[in-house]
């Protein structure tokens, strides 16, 4: 734009100029046809075109200026373009931002009663907590008694079974003793019974020889004395005598 506003303004200067070298040519055209008249001024029109020449040399100074300032205030014209153009796209934001601001509002609202929500729920969580670590505590209290309770159970089973193992021994142990026991018993027994049955026999033949019994030694006046049938106690093992009868 300035630049073609410099061109324009050299033009202007250069067609001025010409114009008035055309009209410095005329006038020594009309000098020169009558000589007679007036004579040559070899030094006519050099003021004017000094003058000229001072002024479109001036001019020219002016315009070179001109396009320097116009070059100056086309980069700010530029720079306050793009500094506009940043403030126009940041008022844009901002505008979207108000548009978009009473549903911030509204989410801020609903993000307030969330954290509300939120609030209670971690409440009743941490409350739950704690009862499941009473739960927990009790579920360990009771594991830890079961756990007890079980190893009791074990601890009476293996005292039983020694107890048992005791016993059975105590009690093989008391048969065999009360087995030695009758059979020394019976030993004895029989013993006395053979020694019974001698003297009975012995004691038949002498009261079939003679009729009388014969007289007992007493161990308590240490002398003899009659013995009479009543005091004669017979056992109930009476095969001997029925084989003596029988014979």
């Amino acid at each position: 734009m300035f630049g073609n506003l410099r061109e324009k303004l050299h033009n202007v200067v250069q067609e001025g100029l010409s114009a008035s070298l055309r009209g410095l040519s005329v006038n020594e055209v009309i000098v020169a046809q009558s000589p007679s008249e007036h004579p040559v001024n070899y030094d006519a029109g050099a003021d004017l075109l000094h003058k000229y020449q001072t002024e479109w040399n001036q001019l020219h100074l002016l315009a070179e200026d001109n396009a320097h300032k116009a070059e100056e205030v086309n980069e700010m014209i530029s720079l306050l373009h793009h500094q506009m153009s940043e403030q126009w796209k940041k008022m844009d934001t901002i505008t979207s931002c108000m548009d978009s601001m009473p549903q911030l509002v509204k989410s801020i609202e609903n993000a307030m009663k969330d954290m509300e929500n939120i609030k209670l729920l971690i409440n009743d969580v941490e409350h739950q907590l704690l009862k499941l670590d009473d739960v927990v505590e009790e579920q360990e209290l009771q594991e830890q008694m079961l756990n007890e309770r079980f190893q009791l159970a074990v601890y009476r089973s293996k005292k039983l079974k020694e107890l048992e193992k005791i016993s059975g021994e105590l009690e093989a142990d008391h048969k065999e003793k009360v087995t030695d026991l009758e059979q020394k018993i019976n030993i004895k027994l029989k013993e006395r019974q053979e020694i019974f049955n001698q003297v009975f026999q012995q004691d038949m033949r002498q009261y079939i020889i003679s009729g009388m019994i014969p007289v007992m030694k007493s161990s308590s006046n240490g002398g003899r004395d009659e013995v009479s049938l009543e005091d004669i106690e017979i056992e109930d093992d009476t095969d001997a005598l029925d084989e003596l009868l029988n014979s």
